[in-house]
């Protein structure tokens, strides 16, 4: 999501004259127990626009994936079986079911209008927030989600910056760069927050940050010796091209 909604952004902004966040923050990324909960996070998504009054039915919103689960015909990209089979029977006799389950739903918005969310990121009970978190800590050198003291450690290695350098906004090129690699890995190759990497590096304002990606994009596009000290950075961290 995150390459597509940059590329999307450049675009966007490039055939209309215009400059900055088309989409000022990140889309919503929750943790679903699937075996309990996917069938009413995938109710919750079909009825917003209904709740919203945009639509009287979830079929008739443009830009639903509801229509093509009633069409029997997926639309690419869409795996509707994963949601189906969670119904007996034939695949009409699944449609049918699940069709029941999300359109029977509407006028009585007390069951399926409020989801189970838990802390912000999961959608379950405590139970599987505890199983989530502990199969996150085993999985996340391997996937790349890297603590932001660690990411500091490798970008203060490479770029020679002392990490009190790093967290104040200097004028010096060097630490300018060293701030820029320090954005970028954080929010491009790991997950950590805006608002955590604001407070480290001395801002206030959420956006600063995120000006710090873009501009290390565009080093990376241009300066040959940034792409080294990312590539050396990536390195030290372990980061593989094939996660890349």
């Amino acid at each position: 999501m995150q390459p597509f909604q940059t590329s999307y952004t450049v675009y966007f902004n490039k055939r209309h004259g215009r400059t900055g966040h088309v989409f000022e923050q990140r889309y919503k990324a929750l943790l679903v127990d699937k075996d309990n909960y996917l069938l009413e996070v995938s109710r919750y998504i079909h009825l917003n626009p209904v709740a919203a009054k945009i639509v009287e039915r979830p079929q008739d919103y443009r830009w639903s994936s509801y229509g093509a689960y009633l069409r029997g015909k997926g639309i690419w990209g869409l795996r509707y079986e994963r949601v189906l089979d969670y119904f007996a029977g034939s695949r009409r006799r699944q449609l049918a079911q699940y069709r029941e389950f999300v359109e029977g739903a509407i006028g009585g918005r007390g069951k399926w209008a409020e989801l189970p969310v838990v802390k912000g990121a999961f959608v379950g009970d405590e139970d599987f927030v505890e199983e989530a978190r502990k199969k996150a800590v085993k999985l996340s050198v391997l996937e790349g989600y890297y603590p932001l003291k660690r990411i500091v450690q490798a970008v203060c290695k490479v770029s020679g910056a002392a990490e009190e350098e790093i967290k104040r906004p200097l004028r010096s090129e060097g630490v300018q760069r060293a701030r820029e690699l320090l954005c970028y890995v954080s929010r491009r190759r790991s997950d950590v927050g805006l608002r955590e990497l604001a407070r480290f590096l001395g801002v206030k304002e959420l956006s600063t940050p995120s000006h710090g990606v873009r501009r290390a994009e565009q080093r990376i596009k241009i300066d040959p010796s940034f792409r080294r000290q990312l590539d050396r950075v990536l390195s030290d961290l372990g980061y593989s091209s094939i996660q890349a």
